[in-house]
This record gives structure tokens, C-alpha cells and sequence, in this order.
């Protein structure tokens, strides 16, 4: 009787040493983004678990704005940063050359031996000035495609299907004629805004070179800027202040606003929230006007410096964005495009995409992806990107010529990024990179 008694607390003991040292096993990591996000996250936890089943994942997001103020608040304040955090394309420039974020190139990360498995275009935004740090783990691109509504097209009679669209878009005299025709005066326009013609042109966000000089004068620019000129002078894009607003989704929706670019994420914003109810309705091409294959956006995972489970936080983002399984399956549910190459090999990248008509956008996306030229990134991009866009709207607004305008949005954006050029060139110093 008594062994039997000490067996059976012999055993109560075991088991309470056994489901304490899991609990002490088991972590739980803070991911923090924007929308949707949270949908490609869901897509992947459950097989992530599977191989981690100690690591719980909570999952937070806001809006990208709101995100990033967060994680500067965080940066400053040395607590408050989640365990892992997505980096928009156009916040990577203000940390990669700081020590906010882990350094991945260093132990235990060592992404180093990774690297041609990215997109070189991304690898090199996320890489510091000297070369010795990267501070996010490439996510998804944003190759770059006009997204225009078919039907729109053919009953006006231009062309719909997506070869003949791009060949009629080769000039900005093409665009002109797909505007004009599809215009009904107070109804019906083939843009949001007409500025977008030359901002396309930067959807890279190469707005500076190593030497930190502004150049708006890429080839083709003036001429891009001229037909948004002729564009808005005739009424012929509806004037809403952008691209991110009520108006312009309801238009999308309508195919009162015929035609919209961005990033390949776009695509999923048109079928989840924007215009779902239009399948079948699109069609995607390159840019327009001959545009070099360009990307817009797309976003990074980074581990803070100030995160407490930084092994979890590391299993996450390497089981998240260095394997095909599960980039793949975020692809599927949001219409991340990965920036890791072995993904593309999976045959849903020759599928047709019933919301396309069939079109193999994906197959598309790819062959743009693979023509990206990299650029370099800086402290200055946000703030140019802004103000580059409310100039140039502005001055469009004024009937200004193509020439004034670009002096004036120079001056004005030299003036806006001063104090961050001036921190910039510090950067560059201490990297040895600044000849001047």
C-alpha cells in the first residue's frame, strides 16, 4: 500500500515537473502591421504551430501611418516595440543604418548566406549604408501594373484585352485617347488625378543617387508631365486628391474611374474590400509609356532591438518569409508578391486569376520582378515622396507648364528634406561612402 501510495505521487510530481517545463518552454511573441496583414498571418499560424507549437502569435495592426508613429514612439522610448514588425518599403531608409532593429546579418541571424534567395531590389533598400547591417527580413514587392476595367474599355471602343491595352498605352498620346474616350463629363474619367502620369515614373522611390542628388529629370518625365498637364486642362481625371479615398474606391467599384496603378498588392484590395464584386471585370498591364518595370511598396519583417523573445521572434520570420509553403500561402490570401525567389517556381504562378478574366497576372508580376534595377534609399524619401506629390498636384491645379512645375517641386523638396539630408550625409561619413 504504500509504494502504491509513493508511486502515485511519484507520478502527480513527474507530471507537474513535465507541464511546468513546457509552460516555462512556451513563449508568446507580439506581431505588429497594418491591414491585410492580419489575413496573410492567419493563413500561415496554423502550420507554423505545428512546428513551434510553443510559440504563441498575437497578432496586432493599424493603419500603416499609425504603425509606423507607433514603432518611432517605441524606438525613442526604448520599451514599447512589438517582437516582430513590418517595415513599409518607405520607412526602411530611417532604419537601416540605425540600431533600433536587430542586425540580421550578425549571429545568430547570419541572413547573409540568404541573400540570393531575395530580390536583389529588396535585399539592398533593407542594407546599411556600410554594408554591415541589414535590419528586415525582404517581404513582399510591389511590381507595378495598371490595373484598368475591361469592360469600360470595350464599350467605348478601345481596346480590352490586356496585350492590345498595353500596345495602345506605349505613348502618353495613347493614354490621352484611352482618357479622352472613356470620359462622361461629371461621371466618368479614366483616372483619380491626373499627377499620377509622372509620379509613376518614381514608383521605385529612386528619387536620389549615391551622391544624394535629386533627380527629377529621368527620361520621359517632362513628357509624362506634359500629357497630365493636357490631361487635366481637358477634365479628363476626376480631381479626388488621390488614389486612398472613399471616392476613388466607389469609382473603381462603379468603373466610373476606369484605371488605377500600383504595387501587384493592389490586386487583393480590389478583390477583398474595394471591388468585389467585379470579378472578371479587369485587366493588368505594365506601366505605360514605356516606364522601366518598376515596384511600389511593399514591406519588411524586423525584430527590435528591445524584444525579450527574440529566438521566437527570429522562428517566426524565417518560417514566415524564407519558405515557400508559407509565402505562398500569404500570397494566395492577400496578394503579397514574395520577394523570395524560390516561391516563384510553384505552378500557381501560371495560373490564370478568375478575377483578371483568367489573365496570368501572377506569371506577369514575375517577369516585371525580375527586371527591377535597384536604388538607394535614404532619409529623405518619405518626405520627398510627399511633397513631390502635392506639388506637382498643385502646380497641375494652376495650369502651370510642364518645366515650372518640376523647378518648383525641386525647390520645394530641397527645402522640406533639409534637416534629414544633413543627417544623411552624417550616415554617409561615418560609412566613408560621402565624396563631396
Amino acid at each position: 500500500m504504500k509504494k502504491l501510495v509513493f508511486l502515485r505521487a511519484f507520478l502527480i510530481l513527474a507530471s507537474l515537473v513535465v507541464a511546468t517545463s513546457l509552460s516555462f518552454g512556451a513563449e508568446t511573441i507580439q506581431v505588429a502591421g497594418w491591414p491585410a496583414a492580419d489575413k496573410a498571418f492567419a493563413a500561415i499560424i496554423p502550420e507554423f504551430n505545428k512546428k513551434y507549437p510553443d510559440i504563441t502569435v498575437n497578432v496586432t495592426m493599424m493603419q500603416t501611418a499609425d504603425h509606423h508613429n507607433m514603432l518611432a514612439t517605441a524606438m525613442a522610448a526604448g520599451t514599447g516595440a512589438p517582437d516582430v514588425a513590418m517595415i513599409e518599403q518607405g520607412f526602411i531608409g530611417r532604419y537601416k543604418d540605425s540600431t533600433g532593429f536587430e542586425n540580421l546579418l550578425a549571429a545568430p541571424y547570419n541572413i547573409g548566406s540568404m541573400k540570393n534567395d531575395f530580390v536583389k531590389y529588396k535585399w539592398d533598400l533593407a542594407t546599411s549604408v556600410d554594408g554591415k547591417r541589414i535590419v528586415g527580413m525582404v517581404w513582399d514587392m510591389g511590381p507595378a501594373t495598371v490595373f484598368y476595367r475591361k469592360d469600360v474599355f470595350k464599350s467605348v471602343g478601345l481596346p480590352s484585352e490586356p496585350a492590345e491595352v498595353e500596345k495602345l498605352m506605349a505613348t502618353w498620346d495613347g493614354v490621352l485617347k484611352a482618357a479622352k474616350a472613356v470620359h462622361i463629363p461629371n461621371q466618368r474619367w479614366l483616372l483619380p488625378n491626373a499627377y499620377y502620369l509622372y509620379t509613376w515614373n518614381y514608383m521605385n522611390r529612386d528619387y536620389y543617387n549615391e551622391k544624394l542628388e535629386l533627380n527629377l529629370d529621368k527620361p520621359g518625365t517632362k513628357e509624362a508631365l506634359e500629357a497630365a498637364v493636357t490631361m487635366r486642362k481637358n477634365g479628363w481625371d476626376a480631381k479626388l486628391q488621390d488614389q486612398w479615398n472613399n471616392e476613388t474606391y466607389a469609382g473603381l467599384a462603379s468603373g466610373n474611374i476606369a484605371m488605377v496603378a500600383a504595387g501587384s498588392w493592389y490586386g487583393g484590395f480590389l478583390k477583398g474590400w474595394i471591388a468585389p464584386k467585379t470579378s472578371g471585370l479587369w485587366g493588368v498591364i505594365r506601366l505605360p509609356a514605356k516606364i522601366a518595370d518598376s515596384n511600389w511598396g511593399g514591406s519588411y519583417l524586423g525584430i527590435p532591438s528591445q524584444s525579450k523573445h527574440k529566438d521566437a521572434a527570429w522562428k517566426f520570420v524565417q518560417f514566415a518569409l524564407a519558405t515557400k509553403e508559407a509565402q505562398n500561402g500569404m500570397f494566395a490570401a492577400v496578394d503579397y508578391f514574395p520577394g523570395y525567389i524560390p516561391s516563384w517556381g510553384d505552378k500557381m504562378y501560371n495560373e490564370g486569376d478568375p478575377f483578371f478574366g483568367g489573365q496570368k497576372a501572377r506569371a506577369l508580376w514575375v517577369s516585371i520582378s525580375k527586371n527591377i534595377k535597384p536604388s538607394f534609399s535614404t532619409l529623405m524619401d518619405n518626405t520627398t515622396e510627399a511633397t513631390l506629390n502635392s506639388t506637382v498636384n498643385t502646380g497641375i491645379n494652376q495650369g502651370l507648364p510642364a518645366a515650372e512645375i518640376i523647378a518648383k517641386t525641386k525647390k520645394a523638396i530641397l527645402e522640406a528634406t533639409i534637416d534629414d539630408r544633413d543627417a544623411m550625409i552624417e550616415i554617409m561619413k561615418a560609412a566613408g561612402k560621402w565624396k563631396n
